[in-house]
């Protein structure tokens, strides 16, 4: 593909995704409501990010993930699927996997930032991360998904603690696929294609942030089988076709070592909660 249709492409996924994200805005109920300006905010950072790294496709990733919170704001208060099964009433609540729910947010941006090196690579996993987000939203435009959760969370802890705090900050929508399932396998079969040794243990923790959302009642075992299979097709189409050559000899080798700084950072951040938890109680 010729670099100048590459960039059309690109641009188009850009204004597709404003343009969307504005109709959104425009028709949703809620804070916001058929304020433009709003996302227009929220977008400023795809913006800011485009500035930086000269890249639309990280430019549309940025801009395209306030559109998570503008479904969930649409979607709430109108009629809505849960594809709950048998097994889902049997799983029981269990606040200490919290632990590894929150893991996601380093797992999917400090991770494969530091350890996905080469143009080829990153522009790949990029591309990954952009089909399973778009996917989603359109299936959770489509068949909006609620998720049956506790009101209260009863009991106490830090784990108790952190998930009534990620009940107060998540509604309870978009739950078919899961993205928190998707983006943590494309960023473990993203740092596969770099080094296999990490990629190999970032998809067994892949998997356990998985199991995650089942146990802190975030998502049906449909919803976690649905990301999965998403992340698996962005790997087949994206990132299976990078070449070994896209990342240097070098990179691969400290790979690890990076690896453990990302895991650094998810400790420093359970700490900080962990403050916060003090201070609170």
């Amino acid at each position: 593909m010729s670099a100048e249709r590459r960039r059309t492409i690109e641009w188009s996924i850009i204004l597709a995704a404003v343009g969307a994200a504005i109709a959104a805005d425009l028709l949703q109920e809620g804070p916001g409501a058929g304020g433009v300006s709003v996302y227009l905010i929220a977008a400023l950072p795809g913006l800011l990010t485009y500035l930086v790294w000269r890249s639309p496709l990280a430019a549309a990733l940025v801009a395209l993930a306030p559109m998570y919170f503008v479904i969930g704001i649409r979607t709430a208060g109108g009629p809505t699927f849960r594809p709950e099964l048998a097994i889902d009433r049997a799983i029981p609540l269990q606040p200490v996997w919290m632990l590894a729910y929150g893991s996601l947010y380093v797992f999917v941006v400090i991770l494969p930032l530091f350890v996905v090196r080469g143009r080829g690579v990153i522009r790949r996993a990029m591309q990954a991360y952009l089909l399973v987000m778009t996917l989603s939203y359109a299936i959770f435009l489509v068949y909006p998904t609620s998720m049956s959760r506790l009101d209260d969370v009863a009991g106490e802890g830090f784990g108790v603690w952190t998930l009534r705090v990620l009940y107060s900050l998540d509604p309870p929508y978009n739950c078919f696929p899961s993205l928190h399932v998707a983006y943590a396998f494309v960023s473990a079969f993203a740092c596969f294609r770099v080094n296999r040794g990490v990629g190999a243990a970032s998809i067994v923790w892949a998997g356990l942030i998985a199991v995650s959302t089942l146990f802190t009642k975030q998502h049906y075992v449909a919803d976690v089988t649905s990301g999965a299979a998403a992340a698996v097709l962005a790997y087949v189409l994206f990132l299976r076709g990078s070449s070994r050559d896209d990342v240097s000899d070098a990179d691969r080798e400290r790979a690890p070592l990076r690896a453990l700084a990302a895991a650094a950072v998810f400790a420093l951040m359970i700490a900080g909660f962990a403050v916060a938890y003090h201070f609170d109680r």
